[in-house]
């Protein structure tokens, strides 16, 4: 089965940006004293394992066309590894990944993809697992990072340490602030790039 990698790539990049949670004091309260704004720190920020929502804006620019294509929808995720993109806008379509399966559903057909058999979707889906759980070392496994700016401004880029996965995407760049990831972009080595930008879904 033929797969489908612009989906992969949007879908296990994009659905990670939209899912951080929201650190926040009691009214009146001042924050404690925390230590230099670093790597270690960001990564603690986007550690906590609650069920998250968010709405989402994607934009996706391809070589072949010379306007942007703009869908928007919704994505959850539930520790430890269940992600999920719902499209609403202009089609209805459903992406899953779930441990090691991924499915896509659009047009009442579905696909699923093995990612242990496909070591490039593999080590994205690695790279969005290690951002939500806050875990450093999976992220290092496949991308070099930097890290940019302070807490109330910060970025991020991942840029792939080695192997096939560098034939798909040249940069993963992340900006947001405190724990909340705002925007997301995925640079590919094709030239063609997808842009989302994101509304944490606030909690009842």
């Amino acid at each position: 089965m033929r797969i489908r990698w612009m989906h992969v790539v949007v879908f296990l990049g994009l659905a990670a940006a939209s899912l951080s949670t929201r650190g926040a004091f009691a009214a009146g309260t001042k924050p404690p004293t925390v230590a230099p704004w670093n790597i270690d720190r960001l990564m603690q920020g986007l550690a906590a394992h609650q069920p998250r929502q968010a709405d989402y804006v994607e934009e996706k620019y391809l070589g072949m066309l010379d306007m942007p294509l703009i869908s928007s929808g919704k994505l959850t995720y539930r520790a430890p590894d269940y992600l999920e993109k719902e499209t609403l806008s202009p089609r209805y379509v459903v992406m899953t990944l779930s441990g090691e399966t991924m499915t896509l559903t659009e047009d009442h057909q579905t696909q699923t993809i093995d990612l242990s058999a496909h070591p490039e979707a593999e080590a994205y889906a690695d790279s969005i697992r290690g951002l939500l759980s806050g875990d450093l070392a999976l992220l290092k496994k496949s991308f070099s990072l930097q890290l940019t700016g302070d807490r109330a401004h910060w970025s991020l880029v991942l840029r792939p340490a080695g192997g096939r996965i560098g034939g798909l995407i040249d940069s993963i760049s992340v900006t947001g602030s405190g724990n909340i990831m705002r925007r997301l972009e995925y640079d590919q080595s094709d030239g063609d790039r997808s842009i989302m930008t994101i509304q944490p879904k606030a909690r009842p």
